[in-house]
């Protein structure tokens, strides 16, 4: 039965106690109360009008900001030449292909209030008509800074002449002062960031007034949810008790998708852009024995050989890797954002397939329409959506358009758990057209300085959370109606020490990002807390091993993440066993990233523990989160005898090693296990993702070779 959460705080309140529900409405509302008595405040914005006398590089008040090389002094600067009131403004200049912006000192950092709209005034002019953007950077602190999601990101339509500009934000609505405590105003002189551009602004203000809303938006660091079920306490080794005789639930196997890109890929696979099927046959035939649950592809109406071509080839595509058509994901709009078929156009790819006599019935509305938020230096990025409500808008005109054609179809919402407007937003404003959502889990992080354990452990078990959360708020936004998430796209995500782009740096995609995406597909396959996911990508150049599975440049070798979903697809079962016992815990850390709050300890080596369909084998997948301490295995399977184990692992050496393999075997590797009666033991290494398959009485496999091994069935 659905229960209300109070927008502040979370409490959940039966409704049958009216008296005791409208006194917990009255105590969660009265910050909004008491706010909407102030009167508007105009904060003192430290030199806002620019007049302060000039210094080198950014004016006293303003901070260079972005990555270290765009931090250059002669772009930043305060201008004497024909400012908009006063003897001076700011001057900012980008040069094309940077990353830099401007951004208002921490030091002198708004601290918003409960409760409260927060509206910002300026003049603006270029040296030539130009979008520029501007908008609010947040921190949930500054000392260390921990980033906390954007309140908000606006276009800036700017002519050579001075104009007034004004952009406002509340508490509740986009952003909860709980998270955002700490607001940055952002200027940035051009969008598109591979243009050259000069921005001058002058006379910023800042005007604090009460919020007015009346909904203010439910609190997703608040809102009452499921805590992750880690399964094990902490103890000094891995010892574990299996109930093998009592199936828990149907193992999430629709967890273990890889997504493509385009059906005419920018490697030129699987098809080229003439619509000629390209893929060499090594590949096509290793994608094949992923045995894929599910998959994925963008941008199909926007092919050079027509959105009908595209989909004739996604069948037959489906066809060649033996993948089922009713658990591929298709998206059509334009994958950054730029251009959104019509409703009347989505629904003609549903009557096409259909008249093909397809199964495609999972349709995800868009492919992050909140890409109006980044800025990219090689592309501009949402000109089709540049607000939440635009997206909005289209997702419910399409959602009404495929259903009158499709009974059975499903809808997809993408959004982004991290922003309060393109993600709880979305979902408030749009519930009753979604059948599912599609938040994209990348869980970010900085490969280069952090800690193994928390690259690995800390940052999925926060996006874990976060999914839980995320989980709520979908219930509370759609009471009586099952609406689920897939998530179809995901991976860890670093950029590099020097800013490189994700897709080059190896340990995204090394034994870092495999320990890390094992970690994942524990949880997503033993919780529950989605339906499927895919992870990114495919094909990939050979010089981008970041979320590397397969090249067509090196088509005899893979990638290791291919290894981990090529083993993960055999290890495990049908259903989904309980799990107890002790594991060693990582050590809190406090890790902080996009404004997610701080989590307890959890296991150094989750467990994942399944039964096949015949009852006849027990499958367990064992990650192990420390760089440097291995980890011994006692499991008791109650209720089963075991004959025999096999096992294997799936390690490197170096958090630098090539996430492309010269052969399988150096990474993945036999692992000696032994099997007595009700009893398996074994080791399992540092840094490392550990397969077992335990055969029992029933079951006769002949035995596997020493430093061979056979494949479970």
């Amino acid at each position: 039965m659905y229960r209300p959460v109070a927008a502040y705080g979370g409490s959940v309140c039966p409704r049958s106690k009216g008296s005791r529900w409208a006194a917990v409405l009255v105590a969660a509302l009265l910050p909004t109360l008491r706010a909407s008595a102030a009167p508007p405040q105009d904060l003192r914005l430290y030199n806002g009008d620019l007049e302060m006398p000039a210094v080198v590089g950014a004016p006293p008040g303003w901070a260079m900001w972005g990555p270290e090389i765009s931090k250059e002094p002669r772009n930043y600067t305060r201008h004497t030449g024909n400012p908009h009131s006063g003897s001076a403004c700011l001057r900012i200049h980008h040069p094309g292909g940077s990353a830099g912006y401007l951004v208002t000192d921490p030091a002198h950092a708004i601290r918003p209030q409960a409760g409260m709209r927060y509206t910002v005034t300026f003049w603006a002019r270029a040296d030539r008509p130009v979008t520029a953007s501007f908008g609010f950077t947040a921190y949930t602190s500054i000392a260390p800074f921990v980033d906390a999601p954007a309140p908000a990101m606006y276009e800036l339509k700017v002519g050579t002449d001075w104009q007034p500009h004004s952009f406002s934000i509340r508490d509740g609505r986009e952003f909860f002062v709980d998270q955002c405590r700490y607001l940055l105003l952002s200027f940035d002189a051009v969008r598109n960031r591979a243009q050259e551009g000069t921005l001058y602004v002058d006379d910023v203000a800042v005007r604090m007034e009460p919020s007015g809303d009346p909904r203010p938006l439910l609190n997703l660091n608040t809102i009452a949810h499921d805590p992750l079920r880690h399964r094990l306490t902490a103890g000094p080794s891995l010892d574990i008790t299996v109930d093998a005789a009592r199936r828990e639930r149907p193992s999430t196997r629709m967890a273990g998708g890889v997504s493509f890109h385009c059906v005419a890929g920018y490697t030129g696979q699987p098809y080229d852009r003439a619509g000629k099927y390209t893929l060499d046959p090594r590949l096509e035939a290793a994608i094949r024995d992923l045995r894929l649950p599910m998959t994925r592809f963008y941008s199909v109406a926007f092919e050079p050989f027509g959105m009908e071509g595209a989909l004739d080839r996604i069948a037959e595509l489906c066809r060649r890797f033996g993948v089922a058509q009713e658990t591929v994901v298709l998206e059509l709009d334009e994958l950054l954002g730029n251009k959104a078929l019509s409703p009347e156009m989505w629904a003609h790819a549903v009557r096409y397939s259909r008249a093909k006599g397809y199964r495609f019935r999972y349709w995800e509305v868009s492919n992050e329409p909140y890409s109006s938020l980044w800025q990219l230096s090689w592309s501009p990025t949402g000109q089709a959506f540049p607000t939440p409500e635009s997206y909005i808008a289209h997702l419910k005109g399409v959602a009404r358009a495929i259903r009158r054609e499709q009974r059975d179809a499903q809808v997809g919402a993408n959004v982004s758990a991290w922003s309060l407007t393109w993600g709880n937003q979305v979902l408030r404003e749009a519930a009753g057209s979604y059948d599912f959502v599609a938040p994209h889990y990348y869980s970010s992080a900085a490969a280069h300085r952090e800690r193994f354990e928390d690259l690995v452990l800390t940052a999925n078990y926060q996006t874990l959370n976060l999914a839980l959360r995320i989980g709520a708020l979908i219930r509370a936004y759609n009471p009586g109606k099952s609406v689920y998430q897939l998530d179809t796209e995901w991976g860890m995500i670093s950029n590099g020490p020097g800013g490189e782009d994700a897709d080059f740096v190896v340990r995204n995609g090394n034994i870092v990002g495999v320990v890390h995406r094992a970690v994942r597909l524990i949880y997503y396959t033993r919780e529950a807390m989605l339906r499927g996911a895919s992870s990114w990508q495919m094909l990939v150049n050979k010089d981008q091993p970041g979320f590397a599975f397969l090249s067509q440049q090196a088509p005899d070798q893979r990638f290791l993440l291919y290894w981990l979903t090529y083993y993960f697809s055999r290890y495990v079962g049908e259903w989904v066993l309980p799990v107890a016992g002790r594991a060693p815990y990582q050590s809190a850390t406090g890790r902080l990233e996009n404004g997610l709050p701080a989590v307890a300890p959890g296991p150094l080596t989750p467990v994942l523990a399944t039964r096949s369909a015949d009852g006849k084998t027990i499958f367990l997948v064992i990650a192990n989160g420390s760089w440097d301490r291995s980890v011994p295995l006692r499991a008791q399977l109650q209720g089963f005898r075991a004959v025999r184990a096999d096992a294997l692992a799936l390690s490197q050496p170096s958090m630098d090693s090539s996430a492309l393999l010269g052969q399988k075997e150096d990474a993945v590797r036999p692992l000696d296990v032994k099997a007595l009666d009700g009893s398996v033991t074994a080791t399992v290494p540092a840094h490392s993702v550990v397969f077992i398959a335990v055969t029992g009485a029933g079951m006769m496999r002949p035995v596997a070779r020493r430093g061979r091994m056979e494949e479970p069935h």
